[in-house]
């Protein structure tokens, strides 16, 4: 009897029609409690970390110190350098060991530091670069480039730009990871040395200079064709920014199909992910008053305000806006617009470079110049992540 009863009862199970799970809704939501925690926890931590003496162990070449959360490394904390000093997830740093440090960019292996003679994006030397893994560890990579412009994909060990080879446009891929190219692709003719990236899973968008042509790369096969992008910089997560007249629009690179359309001037500021869109006021400030800016949710519509200006703020890996200055450090989610603001034992700064402390010479036709002198880096000078500081 009991034996027939269990097989009633699984034949009347298996009948029932039970829906799958929202995964989207529960990822979605996981990460916003994740969020909320550790911005009001987690970075708490972080300043509690850094203000202690020896707290937070400075990590260099192949050593490694405090053992970072992956997850949190390259996901929902916030990621800066001060100086040549990077901070990353819960409150860890590592040492870049150079001069200065020129921008970040998150990479599925962890962080990628761009760092050089100089802060400078353009016409600053050689561009050397360093992965910081999630564990703290600094690897030091064989890259390094000069007078060009790098993009990644948050999901992918790669970074990509272009380079002149005999008047060729020869778009390059680079495996952080393995430190060594995953491949290079014959573009089309050029006459130029600066190209403009982005890279979206298997396909890298690059242009020929500000005005030039722009192309599409399927960089794993070679195959290479034109692009209708407008704008070459804000590509992410299967998303393209454009502007016109009073409109802002986010479109889906896949359809063409228009997701987003903000009736504002200016343009759109991509989360690294995609999903999100902050709207860029060149306007903003110049009035002295503080001015809010708004923050879109791509796939709702819905948006949010954060106070300051656009070009304040930098992004998470996964969407969240945060900003340092003043020695306080300010998480806001893009989600609900909530902030938090902690302090932190960092040093202020502006971003502004130090004028140069070098003779000047004048030549035999009287051309002032300072010869191979450079500027002194700013040891408090901020780069935040999300944003490239290309110049």
């Amino acid at each position: 009897m009991t034996e027939r009863l269990n097989d009633l009862l699984v034949e009347e199970a298996d009948g029932l029609d039970v829906p799958a799970p929202p995964a989207g809704a529960i990822l979605h939501r996981a990460r916003g409690l994740r969020r909320r925690r550790q911005g009001l926890v987690g970075i708490a931590a972080a300043a509690a970390a850094v203000v202690a003496i020896g707290g937070v162990a400075a990590l260099t070449g192949g050593d490694s110190g405090t053992a970072a959360d992956p997850a949190a490394t390259t996901g929902s904390a916030p990621t800066f350098t001060v100086g040549t000093t990077l901070y990353f997830g819960d409150g860890h740093t590592a040492e870049i060991d150079d001069k200065a440090v020129k921008s970040i960019y998150y990479t599925s292996a962890g962080v990628l530091v761009r760092h050089g003679n100089n802060s400078w994006s353009d016409g600053g030397g050689p561009q050397r670069f360093s992965l910081v893994s999630p564990d703290g560890t600094v690897h030091p990579l064989g890259l390094v480039t000069e007078e060009t412009v790098h993009a990644t994909d948050p999901a992918q060990p790669y970074v990509v730009y272009g380079q002149n080879v005999d008047g060729t446009l020869q778009l390059v891929v680079y495996d952080v990871t393995a430190d060594r190219e995953a491949a290079r692709v014959d573009v089309g003719d050029t006459k130029g040395n600066w190209f403009p990236v982005a890279l979206d899973g298997d396909t890298a968008y690059v242009q020929d200079g500000y005005d030039g042509d722009t192309y599409a790369v399927q960089w794993r096969t070679g195959d290479v064709g034109p692009s209708d992008l407008s704008s070459i910089w804000e590509v992410a997560g299967g998303h393209a920014t454009s502007a016109s007249a009073g409109h802002l629009e986010v479109t889906d690179l896949a359809t063409g199909k228009t997701l987003l359309d903000v009736a504002a001037n200016g343009s759109l500021d991509l989360s690294p992910d995609g999903r999100f869109a902050i709207v860029v006021d060149e306007d903003a400030g110049m009035s002295g008053k503080p001015t809010p800016s708004d923050v879109y949710d791509v796939a709702t519509g819905s948006h949010v305000s954060v106070p300051g200006a656009a070009y304040d703020w930098g992004w998470t890996a996964d969407g969240d806006l945060f900003k340092v200055a003043g020695g306080k450090l300010t998480t806001c989610d893009s989600v609900t617009g909530d902030c938090a603001t902690t302090d932190v034992d960092v040093p202020d700064s502006d971003g502004a470079q130090n004028e140069p402390a070098c003779p000047v010479r004048i030549g035999k036709h009287g051309e002032a110049s300072t010869g191979d002198c450079e500027p002194a880096p700013d040891p408090a000078e901020v780069r935040l992540g999300g944003r490239v500081y290309e110049s």
